[in-house]
C-alpha cells in the first residue's frame, strides 16, 4: 500500500510527486535520444548531452504507475527513473521511508573512515542483530567493495582524504552510496517487512567551507533525516596539549591550524538548511543532529576510568536503543567538552537545533591508530553504531528501551 504521495530522489535530492515518476525504455533496439537531465546531473555539457534510451511518463493518473509503454518502440518497461535527474530509482524510495544520513565535518575529521566502516557494520552485523538485512542498490555494492572496503579491509591501509568535487567534478563524489535496509515490524496480528532507503555521502571537508559550493554540492544536507556531525578531538588545543606529538601526528593528516573550526562549519550548515526551508535566523531546526567525537581511540587515555564511553555499545545485543547507556554517554561527552574548552561548538548546536546528542566513536578501533606507513589492522570499531542507531530511533525505525 502506498503511504506517501511524494518522494525524495536519493541522487539529486529533488522532491517529486509519485505520480510524476518517469520510465526508461529497456529495449536495446530502441533508438538512443539526448538526455539533458542525466547530463546536467553528472556536471556535463548540456549542449553536448549524453545519449540514452527514451524516458517518458505513464499518461494515467494513477498515484504510482508500475509500468509504461515507450512511445518510440511500444516496449513495456518497468524501469523507474527520477523525473529531475533520470537516475534509476530503488523500490524502497517509492514505497519505503527516505533516510538520507548526512555525515559532515571539517577536513580530516574521519568522515571517509566512518562511512567506510559503518556500511560494513550495517551489512555484516547491525542489520542482522535487529532482525533485518541491508543490500546495495544498482552498482552501490560494487563501488563500495572496490573503494573503501578494498582499502580498509583487504589492503588494510588508511584512506586518503576525499577530493573536493570543485577540484575534480569527475571523482564520483556527487554519486551517493544507496542501500535498502529491510527490517521486520511485528504487530499483534501480523509481521510486515519495512524498507528504508539509506543514502550515504562522503563529502570533502573543503566543500563545507564555502556557502556557494555547499548550496550545489551538499544540498542533500537539507533533505536529511539526520545529521552525523564529526568532531576531531585533535583540533581542540587543550586535547593536543595532553597527548604526545606522535599520537597527534598519526591521527591527523593535515595541520590543525589549516582546518576550518567545527563551530564555523555548524553555522554554515545551519544557514544552508534555513535558506532551503525559508526559515528565520532565530528559528531552530528540527533535524536530529548527532555530534560525534571521532578518533576516540587516540584520546581514550584521557577518559576517566569507569566511564560508559569506554564500554562496548549495548544497543545491538539488546536489539533496542538502550536509553540508559545513551544518557550516560551524552552527559560524559558534554562534561569533557566543557573541560576541554569547546563550549563554542556546544553553543552553536544548542542555538541552531531542537534535537541533538553527543557521542564518541572510533571507526578503526582501539589501539589501531594508523602507523607511520599508513598501515592499520583490520577495523574493529568502537561504538560506531551509536550515532546512527540514535538517528534511526529518532525517526521511529528502531525502538528505544523502556
Amino acid at each position: 500500500m502506498v503511504r506517501k504521495s511524494t518522494f525524495i530522489c536519493p541522487f539529486c535530492f529533488e522532491q517529486n510527486k509519485l505520480q510524476n515518476i518517469q520510465f526508461r525504455c529497456t529495449n536495446r533496439r530502441c533508438k538512443d535520444t539526448p538526455d539533458v537531465e542525466i547530463t546536467r546531473y553528472e556536471n556535463g555539457d548540456t549542449s553536448i548531452p549524453k545519449m540514452g534510451k527514451p524516458t517518458f511518463r505513464n499518461p494515467s493518473k494513477a498515484m504510482l504507475p508500475n509500468s509504461a509503454k515507450c512511445p518510440e518502440c511500444g516496449n513495456i518497461t518497468y524501469a523507474v527513473v527520477c523525473p529531475s535527474c533520470h537516475n534509476k530509482l530503488p523500490e524502497s524510495t517509492l514505497l519505503g521511508k527516505d533516510m538520507i544520513i548526512s555525515v559532515v565535518g571539517s577536513r580530516d575529521t574521519g568522515k571517509s573512515h566512518f562511512v567506510g566502516v559503518i556500511i560494513n557494520e550495517l551489512i555484516e552485523r547491525i542489520s542482522v542483530k535487529f532482525g533485518g538485512a541491508m543490500e546495495g542498490f544498482d552498482d552501490t555494492m560494487a563501488r563500495y567493495k572496490a573503494g573503501a572496503y578494498q582499502r580498509l579491509y583487504l589492503d588494510m591501509q588508511k584512506l586518503d582524504l576525499t577530493k573536493s568535487s570543485v577540484q575534480d567534478v569527475n571523482n564520483g563524489a556527487y554519486r551517493p552510496l544507496i542501500f535498502t535496509l529491510k527490517l521486520r515490524n511485528k504487530s499483534l496480528f501480523k509481521e510486515q517487512i519495512e524498507s528504508f532507503t539509506l543514502v550515504f555521502f562522503d563529502t570533502a571537508g573543503e566543500d563545507l567551507n564555502d556557502e556557494d559550493t555547499m548550496s550545489t554540492v551538499n544540498k542533500y544536507i537539507c533533505k536529511s533525516a539526520g545529521i552525523i556531525f564529526l568532531l576531531d578531538p585533535m583540533q581542540i588545543p587543550s586535547v593536543r596539549n595532553l597527548l604526545d606529538e606522535n599520537t597527534v601526528s598519526r591521527a591527523s593528516s593535515v595541520d590543525w591550524k589549516q582546518a576550518t573550526r567545527s563551530d564555523d562549519i555548524m553555522a554554515r550548515v545551519s544557514k544552508l538548511i534555513r535558506n532551503d526551508r525559508h526559515m528565520k535566523a532565530e528559528q531552530k531546526i528540527d533535524i536530529p543532529v548527532a555530534a560525534v567525537f571521532s578518533k576516540f581511540d587516540a584520546i581514550a587515555s584521557l577518559i576517566p576510568e569507569g566511564s560508559t564511553i569506554l564500554e562496548t555499545s549495548p544497543h545491538c545485543s539488546g536489539k533496542v536503543f538502550d536509553m540508559s547507556d545513551w544518557h550516560n554517554v551524552d552527559n560524559e561527552i558534554k562534561s569533557l567538552l566543557v573541560e576541554w574548552g569547546a563550549e563554542s561548538f556546544m553553543s552553536q548546536l544548542d542555538l541552531n537545533y531542537t534535537n541533538y546528542s553527543y557521542f564518541a566513536v572510533s571507526a578503526l578501533g582501539m589501539d589501531n591508530n594508523p602507523k607511520e606507513d599508513r598501515r592499520i589492522d583490520r577495523p574493529r570499531p568502537h561504538r560506531i553504531e551509536d550515532p546512527l542507531l540514535w538517528v534511526l530511533k529518532e525517526n521511529g525505525v528502531i525502538k528505544p528501551s523502556k
